[in-house]
């Protein structure tokens, strides 16, 4: 029994019987009844603690239900009872008022008056919950004559009621919450015009104006605030904030003219139609407004309060202010868009694309208009065609659109700027190495021909020169501008996709939608600038920055890639040529071309002067006429077999002549060739390369014209003539009269040392020579030809009928002029450039030479344009490469 005494909770019912007998288990009951007994006083007393208070808030709530609906029962009872006695004592009271003593006659209406004041206060009480204004100030005015009454009738019994001064400072209290909640109304957003009338009639009758002016300054000043609250209060985004303005100031006009001015034609305001309907000796009385006590004292309303109205002064005129709507309309307006360019003003910097400008600008004019709007703006006395968007906003937009393609254009540039400059620095460490284009030009890549479009772009860029790196910084630099095109497209046109700007002339559109492009020219001409500009700019960047290269191997192919970059930037760059070309003229992107390419030939005279440096380096070579040197240059000479014819017999002879020109000459006429066909000299402007050729060729002439002047002997002579023969006949174009002459003098010369005979002799073998070798050498030395047809004058050789029955041999196997693959070095066609440039470069070339053709060829507006297949790739080569 221990054990079980022990652990009672924990028994096990079937080895309880199986060990212990029957008296046990009858103890053990009793024992588990002690114990959970026990338990139930211990639960009792937690829960008396841990919650008495609620039982007894229970206990509270049943007695409160139960006393309730005794309260509810003797109310219903009263109320049952009041009616019976109205019913039935409601005429015959009106029979014996008459009977009823003076005394008790006074004492019935000043009770009647105290409970209608009670009740008055109740009523504005309920007029301020339905936010009618205008029926609280009128029964506030009420209350106040009752309480005058009042105090007229009985000043002893109001001061042994103190309730009446408490009810009196009530009432003086609402009179500035009437105030207070009218105003508050009017400086809503939107708000109907009715509402606006009874709420400044409310103000009218509380504050008593001395005339109508004084409240449509009120009113003006009203929604002055209102307009304040919309700027400064948070929004959820400046769309939001914009199109509230917008509703604020439309109603603000709205209102205005229906309330002050012209209400529905009837040629007056509503506010006064609603005032008159409340002061005039026809309006109904205001205690006909109040929902008065089911009572028998009724009768004992004194007639003073029930035929009460407001008072007006007959005095004022309504409509007084007619005269002065305009000067008040002005000053509203001037000072309306003082507030709106200063509340927006830290608004449209959050606005961070053009793309914001357009969506705030769709929904602010989704905004609907009175039907009459141009009907009230004249009547307003409102500028004519008077809209609140385009007043108010629309120059702040233009503004913030301005700014913001400033900034995209500045951020444009100083991101390709950083780009240059990390092309120009890499450009000696990456390929293709932009100092010798050749191995990348002439190299066949599997991305030359598209397989899928009819495109050859790499093929394309190839034949114009334009390395992977320059066609890099124009794609980057024409993404960028494609950028700023799609954000401001919406904006200026309506139209999302800009491959619609590709015929900008859009089809007349309606005048309320072609309104809403209002400053469209203005700001496609600041686009047009802003781009100017920044082309301007960039040429200046560019010849700042290479001068400041010391190295002068860095300085040249640096000068060779912006040079080559402002080529590209006139082709490949067709977003920001529309972006200069915004209002279907090309004027302006003429110009920048004109500028690139003025810009460009001043990039190539950096290389042409490093050219002209190293023949002078070579050239001095010529100089050295001594026995062991002229062993070394002179070229075996040809032997021609002459004969002459007496009478008694004929006589054969051999002499020898030159075939060839010096080998030192051919040397630096090589090393030239091949600087010029480094740099791919079909793509040079013409101007740069018959530059190239001359200045080059002056240097030459200088050296053999210091020869010409030394001690030479017959061979020296014959060689050096043939030499300059040569470089004349190969580089000097017929047109530049200075070379031609110094070349003439120089051969003069030359001819002067030799023995007369034998130049008489020699000369005519010496001419056939010099012309057979150029056109022999002008495949090899092609890029030195000023011009494809510069040889044709020379003569052809007609072909064997051998020749012709091989068809397989090349023409170029033979010196021909009208052989197929004549020169590929061709150089392209002049550039189209202003009268002015062409000045420019001439007095910055200092020579006489062969004038460029004013002719010019447009450069293609799209690397698209390239025909397919091979003649793609001769064509892009200019059409000269066939003769």
């Amino acid at each position: 029994m221990a054990n079980v005494n022990s652990d009672l909770l924990a028994l096990d019912i079937d080895k309880l019987f199986e060990e212990h007998s029957i008296s046990e288990i009858i103890e053990i009951e009793k024992l588990l009844d002690a114990e959970i007994e026990k338990k139930r006083v211990e639960l009792r007393g937690m829960v008396g603690d841990r919650y008495k208070d609620v039982l007894t808030a229970s206990d509270a709530i049943k007695s409160m239900k139960s006393t309730s609906e005794k309260i509810v029962e003797s109310i219903q009872e009263i109320t049952d009872r009041c009616e019976s006695l109205i019913v039935s004592a409601s005429t015959p009271c009106k029979k014996r008022s008459s009977a009823i003593d003076p005394k008790t006659l006074n004492e019935r209406t000043i009770v009647m008056q105290i409970r209608l004041a009670m009740v008055v206060n109740n009523q504005i009480w309920m007029a301020l919950e339905e936010e009618d204004f205008s029926k609280a100030a009128q029964i506030y005015l009420l209350a106040q004559h009752i309480h005058t009454g009042l105090q007229l009738l009985s000043k002893d019994t109001l001061e042994k009621l103190p309730i009446l001064k408490r009810m009196k400072s009530d009432i003086d209290i609402l009179r500035n919450r009437i105030l207070k909640r009218a105003k508050e109304k009017l400086k809503t957003v939107e708000l109907s015009v009715e509402e606006t009338s009874s709420n400044l009639n409310a103000l009218m009758l509380l504050e008593r104006y001395q005339n109508d002016l004084e409240l449509l300054n009120v009113f003006i000043e009203l929604r002055k605030t209102a307009l304040s609250m919309v700027i400064n209060e948070p929004h959820i985004s400046v769309r939001v904030q914009v199109t509230a303005m917008l509703k604020c100031l439309v109603t603000t006009v709205h209102l205005l003219h229906q309330c002050f001015i012209n209400y529905k034609n009837t040629k007056r305001g509503l506010i006064w139609q609603q005032l008159e309907s409340i002061v005039s000796d026809d309006a109904p009385a205001t205690l006909t407004k109040v929902n008065l006590p089911l009572t028998p004292l009724v009768v004992y309303i004194t007639d003073i309060i029930k035929q009460f109205r407001p008072k007006w002064n007959n005095n004022i005129k309504f409509e007084s202010s007619t005269n002065q709507i305009p000067i008040i309309v002005k000053n509203w307006l001037s000072n309306t868009a003082d507030d709106i360019k200063k509340g927006l003003e830290h608004s449209l910097e959050l606005i961070t694309n053009i793309k914001g400008l357009h969506i705030i600008r769709e929904e602010s004019l989704k905004i609907e208009l009175p039907k009459n709007w141009d009907v009230i703006c004249s009547e307003t006395n409102l500028p004519t065609n008077f809209h609140v968007w385009y007043y108010f906003f629309q120059a702040l937009i233009t503004a913030r659109a301005k700014i913001l393609i400033s900034k995209k254009v500045s951020a444009n540039s100083i991101s390709l700027q950083d780009s240059i400059e990390k092309t120009l620095s890499d450009a000696m460490k990456t390929e293709p190495f932009e100092g010798d284009l050749r191995w990348y030009t002439w190299k066949e890549e599997e991305g030359d021909v598209s397989r899928t479009e009819n495109k050859h772009l790499g093929l394309s860029m190839k034949t114009k020169g334009y390395s992977s790196n320059i066609v890099q910084l124009c794609a980057q630099l024409d993404r960028k501008y494609l950028e700023l095109l799609e954000d401001v497209s919406l904006y200026l046109y309506g139209i999302e996709h800009t491959n619609v700007r590709d015929d900008i002339k859009l089809p007349i559109i309606k005048e309320a939608y072609d309104k809403k492009f209002v400053d469209r020219n203005e700001v496609e001409e600041f686009l047009k600038s802003e781009c100017s500009t920044y082309s301007y700019k960039l040429t200046s960047y560019l010849e700042k920055y290479t001068k400041s290269e010391n190295d002068q191997k860095v300085y040249v192919i640096k000068s060779l890639i912006c040079a080559r970059f402002l080529q590209a930037l006139c082709e490949l760059c067709p977003s920001l040529n529309k972006c200069c070309s915004s209002d279907n003229k090309n004027d302006e992107w003429e110009r920048i071309c004109t500028n690139f390419v003025k810009s460009s030939l001043q990039f190539y005279r950096n290389w042409l002067n490093s050219c002209t440096k190293h023949t002078e380096l070579l050239s001095n070579e010529l100089r050295d006429v001594s026995v062991l040197n002229m062993l070394h240059i002179l070229p075996k000479w040809e032997k021609q077999e002459i004969q002459e014819q007496t009478d008694e017999k004929i006589f054969k002879s051999q002499i020898k002549i030159p075939s060839q020109p010096s080998l030192s000459l051919q040397k630096i006429l090589a090393e030239v060739s091949n600087q010029m066909s480094a740099v791919i000299p079909h793509t040079l402007p013409r101007q740069i390369h018959l530059r190239c050729i001359e200045e080059n060729i002056q240097i030459i002439l200088n050296q053999y014209e210091y020869l010409a002047d030394s001690n030479l002997n017959q061979t020296q002579a014959l060689q050096f003539l043939f030499d300059v023969k040569y470089i004349t006949t190969l580089c000097i174009p017929r047109e530049n009269l200075q070379l031609v002459s110094k070349s003439q003098s120089i051969c003069d010369k030359f001819r002067s040392k030799i023995d007369p005979f034998d130049l008489d002799v020699f000369y005519s073998y010496l001419q056939n020579n010099v012309k057979m070798c150029v056109l022999q050498s002008q495949v090899i030395l092609g890029c030195l030809l000023p011009s494809s047809g510069h040889l044709a004058s020379l003569g052809m050789f007609e072909k064997t009928k051998d020749l012709e029955k091989e068809p397989s041999v090349l023409a170029v196997s033979i010196p021909s002029s009208a052989s197929w693959f004549p020169l590929l070095p061709v150089t392209a066609p002049v550039q189209k450039i202003s009268s002015q440039t062409i000045t420019t470069s001439k007095n910055d070339f200092k020579s006489n030479s062969v004038k460029p053709s004013d002719s010019v060829k447009k450069p293609p507006t799209s690397v698209s344009s390239v025909r397919s297949g091979a003649a793609a790739f001769f064509g892009g080569l200019t059409n000269d490469w066939f003769s």
